[in-house]
C-alpha cells in the first residue's frame, strides 16, 4: 500500500513533468530583428554600498596617531576603498555612530566618534550615508546634531536622523 505522502509526491512529480512538456516546443524566430540599444540604454550606473562606520576605542587611537596626536586623522584607514568608492556613480555608507563633543570620544557600548570621521568619508568618495542605527541615541539630540552638522559640512549627504521634527 502506498502511503498518503507518496501519493503527493507522485502526483505531484507527474504534474510537474506534464506541465514541462507542455512549454517544450520550438519558437519562430522573429520576423524582424530587435532594435540596436540605443547610447542612451547602454549606459552604466555604479552603487557602492557599505556597512557600518562603526569606529570602536582602537580606531579612534589609530586615527589620532594617524593625525600626529593632534585631532583625528581616518583617512589612512579608508585609503584602500578610496579607488573603487571614488569611482563609483553614487557611493553610500552607514554611520552608525553619533559624533562626540570635542574630546569627549568613546567606543562600545555608548560611541561618541571624532567628527573628523565625516571628512575622511567625504575624501574618500562617499556621497550620503544613512544614520538611524540603535546608536543614534548614544549621546542624545547633541549627538543627532553634532553628527548631522558635520556631514553637511563634509559635504555627504544623510538620511535617517533628523535635528529637529520639521526636518524628519
Amino acid at each position: 500500500m502506498i502511503t498518503r505522502s507518496r501519493q503527493v509526491a507522485l502526483a505531484l512529480t507527474a504534474l510537474l513533468t506534464a506541465g514541462a512538456a507542455c512549454q517544450a516546443r520550438d519558437h519562430e524566430p522573429p520576423k524582424r530583428p530587435a532594435p540596436a540599444p540605443s547610447a542612451a540604454d547602454t549606459g552604466v550606473f555604479t552603487l557602492v554600498a557599505s556597512g557600518d562606520v562603526l569606529p570602536h576605542d582602537t580606531i579612534i587611537e589609530r586615527a589620532r596617531f594617524d593625525a600626529g596626536g593632534t585631532g583625528h586623522d581616518f583617512g589612512p584607514m579608508l585609503a584602500g576603498a578610496r579607488p573603487v568608492v571614488s569611482r563609483a556613480d553614487l557611493a553610500l555608507c552607514h554611520m552608525e555612530t553619533v559624533y562626540g563633543a570635542p574630546g569627549d570620544y568613546s567606543g562600545y557600548p555608548l560611541f561618541k566618534s571624532p567628527p573628523e570621521v565625516a571628512k575622511a568619508l567625504a575624501a574618500t568618495g562617499y556621497d550620503g550615508c544613512s544614520t538611524a542605527s540603535n546608536h543614534s541615541v548614544d549621546d542624545g539630540a547633541d549627538g543627532i546634531r553634532r553628527t548631522l552638522d558635520a556631514l553637511d559640512r563634509a559635504g555627504v549627504r544623510h538620511a535617517g536622523t533628523a535635528r529637529t521634527e520639521a526636518e524628519s
